[in-house]
């Protein structure tokens, strides 16, 4: 990660906080929830679909239609698993797990205004900016290791990033509604989606639809053959350069109480 991308989270966080000293009393809500992408336009080609997860901290001024947050959602768009010979350093081998996966991360500063304050449904709209960085990652795990909790060997295959803008409309549904020994107004369901726009990136898919786009380039991952002592080259995925266009579709729950 350069510097340059290394400062951006703290400049979300600068401004998020320089914008919470505007709300003195209200509430503050913290979010949980599962995230669907959908490609669009170049990016379609390349990628088919997304599943991850998002979490965010909004506070809402009292009296106020008006909400504004930070989020933070991590999606996996691709992902391989093979068997390759692997050579550790003392000079031994074994068959390794060799696994690829390809994700992207986002992170943003939110506002929300609310279309119609009502007692259990509450219709809005959104508007947020930040960052997305995507990557892929090597990691080699042992087979014999039945919980694959850490690798023996890992890398960074690609990473590339971009400054991102969202315009979306969702929904909350307090749950009270439903639970009646619930507080009301205390846990919500929330359902919004969102268009998702940035710059020109490059990035990897082991599960693109078609290996064959214009423009894409193979990317190798190389290992050692022990009985030849041949080094050769593995095949993991391919890099496709467009702009980030997507749609995500998110549902999940509030857990909103007062600020004071």
């Amino acid at each position: 990660m350069s510097i340059e991308s290394m400062k951006i989270p703290a400049l979300l966080m600068i401004l998020f906080l320089s914008l919470s000293t505007f709300a003195q009393s209200g509430f503050r809500e913290f979010g949980i929830g599962y995230t669907y992408m959908a490609p669009l336009g170049m990016m379609k080609d390349n990628i088919e679909r997304g599943n991850g997860f998002t979490i965010d901290y909004y506070l809402t001024p009292a009296n106020n239609r008006f909400s504004f947050g930070i989020e933070f959602s991590y999606t996996l768009y691709g992902h391989d698993k093979n068997k390759q010979v692997y050579t550790f350093e003392d000079g031994t081998s074994a068959d390794m797990d060799i696994v690829v996966d390809n994700s992207y991360s986002n992170l943003l500063v939110a506002g929300r205004y609310f279309i119609h304050d009502g007692s259990l449904v509450r219709p809005y709209i959104s508007l947020k900016a930040g960052y997305s960085w995507f990557r892929t990652d090597l990691n080699i795990y042992d087979p014999d290791d039945w919980d694959q909790c850490e690798p023996i060997d890992n890398d960074i295959l690609q990473k590339d990033g971009s400054f991102i803008g969202s315009v979306g409309a969702g929904i909350q549904y307090d749950l009270s509604g439903i639970f009646k020994k619930l507080n009301a107004n205390h846990i919500l369901f929330n359902l919004n989606a969102n268009l998702v726009m940035g710059g020109m990136i490059k990035y990897m898919n082991a599960d693109a639809p078609d290996h064959n786009q214009p423009g894409a380039i193979d990317l190798n991952a190389r290992f050692i053959n022990t009985q030849t002592q041949v080094i050769h080259e593995h095949h993991v995925g391919n890099v496709y350069q467009s702009y980030l266009e997507m749609v995500e579709l998110r549902a999940g729950f509030i857990f909103r109480k007062s600020k004071y």
